[in-house]
């Protein structure tokens, strides 16, 4: 009798929320604590962002909640994902950041990432990315790695945080259609620990790092040429890396093309922000809206300035809408997506 008594308390409580006026949300906010897990370790791009958006959230958010951030990596943050979608509170209060190609591991994942994935991305409570980037491939200098050709000659090494990180499916779409000999070295927490370790010589590089986040943590491999950047893999080439090859137009295959571009269809909600499935329409609302309002924050904007991070707002209803046509795509196009990407075991 109590645990029905509850249920139906926490039933009437839901539903008072779900289309609550701004004055609820207000009194339903103030004094909680809002908690942004990370699915990879510290001091990488994705808690950078977290950490950032925790600075100015709050104040968005009506009355105010303070916002902090944790980290919950492995897997390539997969073990956040299924956390938020099978274990995290559907409050509003807890919200995470994953790689944005764990969004894609249940239509073009190995069959190990879809047996993993205990979730439907399309369900979940997208609040919106803050970033889009394109994905570098970079040589440490003393590799002996200087083009993608000798990418073609011997065997690359390269760290990785997991095989649903992106990372990875990016090195297999370039083995895959242009030959190269990409291995990964699993075991890392977060792109921070690969930067380490490509200093200390353990590894060739790295693939799937983003070119904004070597800007911003790494400014020294570009300004101290410790680094060679051997290819960029994105759905445009971008205008900064001028004389870096762009792994599409080295594809000539155009049926390759099209499932190159599913597989690169991540990249555009690069830095995406995630709460839990079936929240109270009200909550999700509200979150989404403070999510924008963050991003058009002049304070932020400033600090993202001074940190080199880069801001380009991708809403919530727009990751939907990508999800959405990226999972009713042609069966012929996700099948040769799925062969081109799914990570080796």
């Amino acid at each position: 009798m109590r645990r029905s008594l509850m249920g139906l308390c926490v039933l009437a409580f839901l539903s008072q929320i779900t289309h609550a006026p701004a004055q609820d949300m207000e009194a339903y906010f103030r004094g909680k604590v809002v908690s942004i897990v990370v699915g990879f370790g510290a001091g990488g791009g994705y808690d950078g962002y977290a950490q950032m958006l925790s600075q100015f959230m709050g104040s968005h958010i009506p009355g105010e909640p303070k916002v902090i951030v944790r980290q919950m990596p492995g897997a390539g943050s997969l073990a956040m994902m299924n956390y938020m979608a099978n274990v995290a509170p559907r409050d509003g209060l807890t919200f995470g950041i994953p790689a944005a190609s764990t969004a894609f591991v249940s239509l073009i994942g190995s069959e190990r990432e879809m047996a993993a994935a205990k979730f439907d991305a399309r369900k979940l409570g997208w609040l919106g990315s803050l970033e889009s980037f394109t994905p570098i491939a970079l040589a440490w200098h003393a590799s002996g790695f200087k083009t993608i050709d000798d990418l073609k000659a011997r065997e690359f090494k390269y760290g990785s945080s997991g095989p649903a990180s992106g990372g990875e499916s990016y090195a297999e779409l370039m083995n895959a259609l242009l030959g190269t000999k990409l291995k990964a070295v699993r075991g890392y927490k977060g792109s921070n620990e690969i930067a380490l370790a490509i200093e200390r010589g353990e590894i060739d590089g790295i693939v799937g790092w983003c070119w904004t986040c070597v800007k911003a943590d790494k400014p020294q491999f570009i300004t101290d040429r410790t680094a060679l950047f051997l290819a960029q893999i994105g759905d445009r080439p971008d205008p900064e890396m001028q004389g870096v090859p762009f792994v599409l137009d080295l594809i000539k295959d155009e049926n390759d093309r099209r499932a190159a571009h599913l597989v690169l269809a991540n990249l555009a909600m690069g830095r995406p922000f995630v709460a839990p499935p079936d929240l109270p329409p009200g909550v999700l609302k509200t979150l989404r809206e403070a999510f924008v309002a963050t991003a058009g924050d002049e304070a932020m904007k400033d600090f993202a300035a001074r940190t080199r991070r880069v801001i380009n707002l991708m809403t919530g209803e727009e990751i939907d809408r990508l999800l959405a046509e990226s999972y009713a795509l042609p069966k012929d196009i996700v099948a040769r997506a799925i062969q081109i990407s799914a990570p080796a075991p």
